[in-house]
């Protein structure tokens, strides 16, 4: 009995699957499914539109796209062109000196690195990657600011940013397009709540508390909860260096068309298709950024005081063919192409919306990317020794974009400005539950997973129902100045048919 339990056992093991393997085949199946659900859309769409109505929305398309690779180029010449001498900053002397501050720290911590690097020090190493990769957020962050302020005077189009200043609608409809909208906005929230949700599970050790005679269970669930905020561990060398291979194949095509086209301009490269790449890189732009910022905070926690970091969990750099100062050069040039690419991209669209479609300022896409992207930095490369200061800049992150989503409004539809700001207080409140718990380890270890989880929770429950409440209160009020107005309107209108 004990040998034919021995053998079941272990033929149970062997046919049982590998989370691992599962993980990294839900990761490539679900890229693979956005990548051609996206393509089957516009196929479709393309297909059952009638002729002359595809003819009509193809001229608009290319105007649109037009548009946009005019603003890209706007934001890479103010990117790269600025003044030396400070007679020519003006009027834009703080950003001109913040964006030379930022520079002088990109390039001081590129050579630190370097140098750390190759005298293997992994406290420095681990600085100065946070450094640089702060600083080239902060850098682009800057110089994206000064170009919405200049951008009337750089793109001639100043009736165009008019009318978008001023549009605004109540209600969407709910077309396929919106949804896919929809469903980008919620795939953005899962990510930035996962944020708070990792530290947590870090700092309770969820791992040891759901089952601790099999890790890999636990480690599995976590990496569902956010699973494209990790790389898994047995393939993190194959999805790092697809996603290297996947930025470099974007740097390759863009330099490519934009050299075809500047050198036969008269028969440049039709570029109506780069239209439909946007919700792409909306959906994918955290999930591949996040990645190789958890790869930079991987390979710089080997040889540190949080080296178990590297080794335990989904993602795990500490393998014996990984050669740190080559993965760790890569994945600082990948995220630096890729953030600049990819942001400048995200940000370049500003289409006039019809009546009804989900469509966002850029300034708004612009300050929101870069927060979610601060707020990645904030927890990923921040040491766990400094887990407070972690959790303030966390909490000022979140906060300003609740400030920024009220003032700004970044959407056209209100009701889609309205349920995000109650996504982001939402992130808000997990993230203050969060920041009291993981510093104060002595009341942490006295609760149990099922109060935690009560607490974050109840939290978000009841910011839904105090929403709720105000929405209804909003649209009595609507409803009352409209019907008001109304009035007003028969009353006047009367009163003149009663003078003649």
């Amino acid at each position: 009995m004990g040998a034919g339990g021995e053998q079941l056992a272990s033929g149970a093991a062997v046919g049982s699957a590998d989370p691992n393997t599962v993980l990294a085949v839900i990761y490539f199946v679900t890229i693979g499914v956005i990548v051609l659900s996206t393509g089957i859309y516009f196929f479709v769409m393309a297909r059952v539109t009638d002729p002359e109505v595809r003819l009509m929305d193809l001229m608009v398309t290319q105007r649109e796209v037009q548009h946009l690779i005019d603003n890209l180029s706007s934001q890479f010449s103010n990117f790269f062109r600025l003044p030396l001498r400070w007679r020519k900053m003006k009027p834009y002397y703080t950003h001109h000196s913040l964006s030379w501050a930022f520079i002088v720290c990109l390039f001081a911590s590129i050579v630190v690195l370097i140098v750390s690097l190759a005298l293997d020090l992994p406290q420095v190493v681990r600085i100065s990657t946070l450094t640089f990769v702060a600083s080239l957020n902060a850098l682009f962050m800057t110089r994206q600011h000064l170009y919405y302020i200049r951008r009337t005077y750089l793109t001639y189009d100043a009736e165009h940013y008019l009318v978008l200043d001023t549009t605004s609608f109540y209600h969407f409809n709910w077309s396929v397009f919106n949804f896919v909208q929809i469903g980008i906005l919620l795939f953005e929230f899962v990510q930035l709540l996962s944020f708070p949700i990792r530290d947590l599970i870090d700092s309770i050790h969820l791992a040891d508390r759901i089952d601790p005679d099999s890790p890999d269970t636990a480690n599995f669930i976590i990496g569902i909860i956010s699973m494209f905020a990790n790389l898994s561990s047995k393939f993190y060398i194959i999805q790092l260096w697809f996603l290297v291979a996947v930025i470099a194949c974007i740097a390759a095509v863009m330099s490519t068309i934009h050299v075809y086209n500047a050198w036969r301009p008269h028969k440049p490269i039709a570029l109506y298709w780069v239209k439909y790449l946007l919700p792409l890189a909306n959906l994918l732009y955290l999930p591949m950024l996040v990645m190789l910022i958890g790869s930079a905070a991987c390979l710089s926690k080997l040889g540190t005081d949080d080296k178990k970091g590297a080794a335990s969990g989904l993602l795990r750099c500490n393998d014996p063919t990984i050669v740190k100062p080559l993965y760790l050069s890569f994945t600082v040039v990948a995220y630096t192409a890729g953030y600049v690419i990819l942001t400048a991209f995200v940000t370049s669209f500003d289409r006039i919306p019809i009546q009804g479609e989900i469509h966002f300022r850029s300034q708004g896409v612009a300050f929101l990317k870069n927060a979610s992207m601060l707020l990645s930095i904030d927890f990923l490369l921040v040491a766990n020794s400094y887990r407070h200061i972690r959790s303030i800049l966390s909490l000022v992150i979140v906060l300003s974009m609740v400030c920024f989503n009220i003032s700004t409004q970044p959407c056209f539809v209100d009701q889609i400005n309205y349920w995000r700001t109650y996504g982001l207080c939402s992130i808000l409140w997990v993230s203050l539950i969060v920041a009291m718990l993981t510093n104060e380890s002595s009341t942490l270890t006295k609760l149990s997973i099922g109060g935690i989880a009560g607490a974050l929770s109840i939290g978000v429950v009841v910011l839904f129902v105090l929403f709720v409440i105000v929405r209804r209160v909003n649209l009595a009020a609507r409803k009352d100045a409209e019907h008001a107005t109304e009035r007003d309107n028969l009353v006047d209108s009367n009163y003149e048919m009663a003078q003649t």
